[in-house]
């Protein structure tokens, strides 16, 4: 293979495989603000207090299978455990939740705390029933 044919293959082998690994979301921040929380940031174990509700409670969260951007995972309470679907969008959580896999048994609202690096959310849970409770999710150190 002559000589400059190699270089330009080497070339656009390095941009494919360097592209190939490059993140959607580029360089995040070491301490992200409210308004710059991603999907990357709602990633991983966040352990929750609930008003009036027993503990402990885990959310685990995961990127979705199949939209991209949002979050798919589990909520773990003492007596249950449900799905979580959901997403931040500046400063802005929202998920859903349900126990059977099908129809919604909860939705959560909440705002990512400032000054906290992403690892403090804020907000209310909403139950189908009606109720609906305060909550604090405090990102898990793994």
């Amino acid at each position: 293979m002559p000589r400059a044919t190699f270089q330009t293959f080497a070339i656009v082998a390095i941009t494919t495989l360097l592209t190939a690994c490059a993140s959607p979301y580029g360089t995040r921040p070491a301490c992200p603000t409210a308004q710059q929380m991603e999907q990357p940031e709602l990633l991983g174990r966040w352990n929750v207090q609930m008003d009036g509700e027993a503990g402990p409670i885990t959310i685990e969260l995961g990127p979705h299978p199949e939209w991209d951007g949002t979050v798919k995972g589990s909520v773990q309470r003492p007596a249950f455990q449900s799905i979580i679907v959901g997403d931040v969008n500046q400063g802005e959580l929202t998920m859903e939740e349900s126990r059977d896999g099908k129809s919604v048994s909860g939705n959560w609202y909440g705002s990512v705390a400032e000054g906290s690096c992403a690892r403090i959310i804020r907000g209310e849970w909403a139950g189908s029933d009606d109720r609906s409770l305060k909550f604090t999710m405090r990102k898990s150190i793994q």
